[in-house]
């Protein structure tokens, strides 16, 4: 199992930042929030989220700018999901090869990643490197091309059911769902198994990381 790589979703998998992404939204775009949930949100790239809630295209080069900004300034450690940093840095230990899948803008996903304090620099397909996001398979095949990771000796780790759509479209046989607070609506039906804690994952490779 040494030679199986990892693919990490970022929001809502590295950091649990679903609701905060909400909130900023709803304080710098009121007008179009008030007739929606955070979980019909859940997954998608902060182009589309715009466009499902209805702000016009011209505003949304200025508002994507302002969440971006104000996102940033309010993430902090506090949002890492238990158990996140213990894991990557036992993977980093193991060499065990690993990269990072996302539908956000890539400095968003940085700043995510950030928190994480990587020995190096991360391995990333953001929403801004791929035409196609979730749940098209183009940023889980962009990723295996850019790491050259066998599909069969792949394990993804993700909380939407977007994502496990993209993943499995991209032939990828070995998925984890991770739910958290805003995962109710999802269904995970093609997910490889459900996990309530990341102390799964290293049992997926047979190695102890205590």
């Amino acid at each position: 199992m040494d030679k199986f790589n990892v693919i990490f979703d970022i929001d809502g998998v590295i950091v649990d930042s679903e609701q905060l992404h909400f909130d900023v939204l709803c304080a710098l775009a009121p007008d179009y929030t008030h007739h929606v949930q955070p979980q019909q949100l859940i997954g998608l790239s902060l182009e589309e989220t715009l466009d499902y809630i209805g702000v016009p295209v011209q505003q949304q080069k200025e508002i994507t700018a302002q969440i971006v900004s104000v996102y940033k300034d309010k993430l902090s450690k506090s949002y890492l999901r238990p158990g996140i940093s213990g894991l990557i840095s036992a993977l980093q230990q193991h060499n065990i090869s690993f990269g990072f899948v996302s539908t956000a803008p890539r400095e968003v996903c940085l700043a995510n990643l950030g928190l994480l304090e990587l020995r190096e620099s991360p391995v990333l397909i953001s929403g801004d490197d791929v035409v196609r996001t979730k749940p098209h398979p183009d940023p889980y095949l962009a990723m295996l091309k850019l790491k050259s990771m066998d599909v069969h000796q792949t394990l993804v780790i993700e909380d939407t059911d977007l994502g496990i759509t993209a993943a499995t479209q991209a032939g990828i046989p070995y998925i984890y769902a991770w739910p958290h607070a805003l995962s109710a609506a999802e269904q995970y039906q093609q997910a490889t198994r459900i996990i309530g804690a990341l102390t799964d994952i290293p049992q997926f490779f047979k190695i102890n990381f205590a």
